[in-house]
C-alpha cells in the first residue's frame, strides 16, 4: 500500500477519536432554549474541518499533476464559507440566507479549471458555471432537509466521501482526494454515530446545510476528475427525497411549517415506523448507492446509471412507505414480499367487492319467496 494510503487512513483514524472525544464533551441536549456559542457543536465541528483541511495539503505527498489542479483554497475556502453559511442561518432570514449560498457557490464554480465543464453537451462552459453552482445549493438545501432524524443527513455525508475513497483506491481519483476523503469521514463518521438512535448530540438545519456545502465542493472537485457521475449515484439519496420535498410541497400543496416535514423519512415517522427501524432500512439504501457508484467505472454512458440510481432509490422508499409493521423495515427481504402481499390482498380485495356488488344486485332482482308452513294432520 502507498505511502498516501497509509497517511490516509491515519488522518481517518485520528479525526475519529479527536471528533469522538470533543462531542462527548459538549454538554448540550438536542436544541438549548437559549443559544450558547461554546455549546453549539457545529463550531466545534468547523475547527476540525479547517484544522484537517490545512494538515492534510501539508502532509500530504502530492504528485505534479495535482499541484497544477489543486491548491489549499480548493479545500479551506468551502469550510470558511460554510461557517459564513451557518451565521446566515443564526439571522433566520431564508432569502438572504439563500443569495448568500448561491455566491459562494458561484465562487466555487468560477474557481475550477477553464476546461471544466459538467455538461457540455447541453451548456456552454459560462453556462456551465451557473448550473454547477445551482447543484451545490441543492445538495446544500438537500442535505440541511435530511436533519432531523437519526444521523442520516451525517450518514449521506459519510457514503459520499466512503465513495470517494474507494475511487481513490480504485485510481479513478487522485490520491490527494481520497486523503482528504478519508479524513472528512473520520469526523463525519464520529458524529454519525453520536447522532444515530438514540441521539446524543443533534446539529439543526442550518448545521446540515453548511455540512452539505462541503460535501457539494467535495463533489465538485471529484468530478474535475470525471467522477460526476459516481458522485451523483452516491448522494442519488439526497436528489430522491429533495424530489419527494418538491413533489409534496409544489405539486400535491402540502402547506407544512418547516420544508423537511415532506420527506418521505418524516412522514414514515408520523406512520408510526420506529425511528431505528427506519434509520437502518436508509443505510441499506446508501449502501446499495455505493455499489452503483462503483458499477459505473464500467459504464459507458455517463448519465445513464445516476437517472437509474435515483429511480432505485425512490422505488425502495415507496416499499418502506408500504410496510404495515414497522419491525419489518428491519429486513431487506421482506420488502419483496411486502410487496406482492400487498398486490394480492388489493386483487382480492377487488374481488371481494365485486362478489359483494353482484349479489347484492341479484337480490334486488329476484323476488323473496315465504317461507312454508308445516300442515298439521288431524287425526
Amino acid at each position: 500500500m502507498s505511502e498516501s494510503f497509509i497517511l490516509g487512513f491515519g488522518f481517518l483514524l485520528v479525526c475519529f477519536v479527536l471528533s469522538t472525544f470533543v462531542l462527548t464533551r459538549i454538554q448540550t441536549d438536542i436544541f438549548p432554549e437559549e443559544y450558547e456559542f461554546k455549546l453549539d457543536p457545529f463550531w466545534y465541528l468547523f475547527g476540525l474541518f479547517l484544522l484537517t483541511s490545512v494538515c492534510v495539503y501539508y502532509l500530504q505527498p502530492v504528485g505534479v499533476d495535482t499541484i497544477k489542479t489543486y491548491s489549499l483554497l480548493n479545500f479551506t475556502l468551502p469550510v470558511i464559507f460554510s461557517a459564513l453559511i451557518y451565521f446566515c442561518y443564526l439571522l433566520d432570514v431564508p432569502w438572504l440566507t439563500n443569495l448568500i449560498t448561491y455566491a459562494l457557490a458561484l465562487c466555487i464554480a468560477f474557481m475550477q479549471p477553464d476546461d471544466f465543464v459538467l455538461f457540455p453537451e447541453y451548456f456552454t462552459p459560462l453556462q456551465d458555471k451557473f448550473i454547477v453552482a445551482l447543484l451545490i445549493l441543492l445538495v446544500s438545501k438537500g442535505l440541511g432537509y435530511l436533519n432531523g432524524s437519526g444521523g442520516i443527513a451525517s450518514a449521506q455525508f459519510v457514503v459520499v466521501m466512503l465513495t470517494a475513497f474507494l475511487l481513490t483506491y480504485f485510481g479513478i481519483l487522485p490520491q490527494i482526494l481520497g486523503s482528504f476523503a478519508l479524513a472528512y469521514l473520520g469526523i463525519m463518521l464520529a458524529f454519525t454515530f453520536l447522532s444515530w438512535p438514540p441521539e446524543k448530540v443533534m446539529i439543526s438545519e442550518g448545521g446540515f446545510s453548511s455540512f452539505g456545502f462541503i460535501m457539494a465542493c467535495f463533489m465538485v472537485d471529484a468530478s474535475v476528475e470525471f467522477s460526476e457521475a459516481s458522485m451523483f449515484i452516491a448522494s442519488a439519496y439526497l436528489f430522491t427525497e429533495l424530489g419527494c420535498v418538491f413533489y409534496n410541497r409544489f405539486i400535491l400543496r402540502q402547506k407544512t411549517e418547516y420544508w423537511f416535514m415532506n420527506t418521505s423519512y418524516y412522514r414514515l415517522l408520523e406512520l408510526g415506523a420506529s425511528e431505528k427501524a427506519l434509520a437502518f432500512s436508509i443505510a441499506k439504501i446508501l449502501f446499495v448507492n455505493v455499489l452503483l457508484a462503483l458499477f459505473q467505472i464500467a459504464a459507458y454512458e455517463r448519465l445513464a446509471l445516476p437517472f437509474f440510481a435515483v429511480a432505485f432509490n425512490l422505488w425502495l422508499l415507496s416499499i418502506l412507505s408500504g410496510d404495515t409493521k414497522p419491525e419489518e423495515l428491519l429486513s431487506v427481504s421482506k420488502w419483496g414480499r411486502n410487496v406482492v402481499k400487498r398486490v394480492w390482498n388489493n386483487k382480492n380485495h377487488q374481488q371481494t367487492e365485486q362478489t359483494s356488488a353482484n349479489d347484492e344486485a341479484k337480490t334486488k332482482t329476484t323476488k323473496k319467496r315465504k317461507p312454508r308452513q308445516k300442515k298439521t294432520v288431524s287425526k
